[in-house]
């Protein structure tokens, strides 16, 4: 198969395009003519051996990617659900092998949904893991529901641009921080309120929240505090030492006092029935993908570098058939 491939740690220019082996498949798994995939901030982090969770990437040669949009051809002989010819798109974590940087992708069934109707693939490709981030941010560790205020951080990243969605999705109120050139951008996402913060702290704005959800990763529970509501939550995607002791310093807090002020970290998991529930959203015009630019799988190194340069409105697709 076709696959962008390293055999060494470093910058962009360490990737390979060739052909890799093809991966065999398990009973548990489908097999999926691969039609495009995404660039995730820690596709580069890998990359270069920077990676928090470094210990779980596979060994060289190693094919990037966690995002998949394909057409199923095999199923495994435990799989239900799936069949050949299904459109389904999915992702895969660093325990889980990654490998959809390549034109054929095994990933458990159980990662995987169907497109939803008039999706295309390099749309689809840009969906699991920022939309899959920020509906476990918001409905699985802060308990997102209508009428929640929300205030998203880097509203028009990959990951802001689905959070912002998914809360108005949901019947909340949001507010998202942005610069100014992508105001226009959030607001037509669903925000209510944006707030430049070149010319404004959110942190001495006069909003207070049910959950700040920070995908940026530059501040904490503690520097947040005052603008959250008794009992609301401060979601990072960022497992910094820091935010982990909060963490277990909150949850144990809430035991004793349910309106104590909740800090959580995101780590996405692989999950369909998750990826169903953003799927139907999709299906009935509520949340979109974001896409910002594509490029060929020959050129994921420069589709790196423009991702590693935090510029990118929403996402960047690598397109592989």
């Amino acid at each position: 198969m076709k696959a962008v491939y390293q055999t060494q740690y470093g910058k962009s220019d360490v990737l390979q395009y060739g052909e890799q082996t093809a991966p065999e498949l398990k009973a548990n798994e489908i097999r999926i003519k691969n039609h495009a995939s995404s660039v995730n901030p820690r596709d580069w982090m890998i990359r270069s051996g920077r990676y928090q969770l470094q210990f779980l990437v596979p060994s060289f040669p190693l094919i990037l990617g966690s995002d998949f949009a394909g057409e199923v051809l095999e199923t495994g002989s435990k799989v239900e659900g799936f069949k050949a010819g299904d459109k389904v798109f999915g992702m895969k974590n660093p325990s889980e092998g990654l490998a959809t940087y390549c034109s054929e992708v095994v990933a458990p069934a159980n990662n995987a949904a169907l497109i939803p109707e008039g999706l295309s693939y390099t749309d689809a490709a840009g969906v699991p893991l920022c939309a899959l981030t920020a509906w476990q941010a918001l409905v699985n560790k802060a308990g997102m529901k209508a009428g929640f205020k929300v205030l998203v951080i880097g509203a028009s990243g990959g990951v802001g641009s689905y959070a912002v969605q998914i809360a108005k999705a949901l019947g909340g109120q949001v507010t998202g921080v942005c610069s100014e050139k992508n105001v226009s951008m959030v607001t037509n996402l669903g925000a209510m309120h944006v707030i430049d913060y070149h010319q404004q702290d959110f942190l001495n704005s006069e909003g207070r929240y049910d959950i700040v959800f920070d995908t940026i990763g530059r501040h904490d529970l503690k520097q947040c505090s005052p603008i959250i509501n008794p009992g609301g939550s401060y979601v990072s995607t960022v497992p910094s030492p820091k935010n982990l002791k909060a963490l277990l310093m909150t949850k144990l807090l809430r035991t004793f006092n349910t309106q104590c002020k909740k800090s959580s970290v995101v780590m996405v998991k692989s999950d369909g029935k998750d990826l169903k529930e953003v799927a139907r959203l999709m299906s009935v015009g509520r949340v979109k993908p974001v896409i910002d630019r594509i490029f060929p799988l020959q050129q994921a190194d420069q589709a790196h570098d423009l991702s590693r340069s935090l510029r990118a409105k929403g996402k960047i697709i690598l397109e592989v058939q």
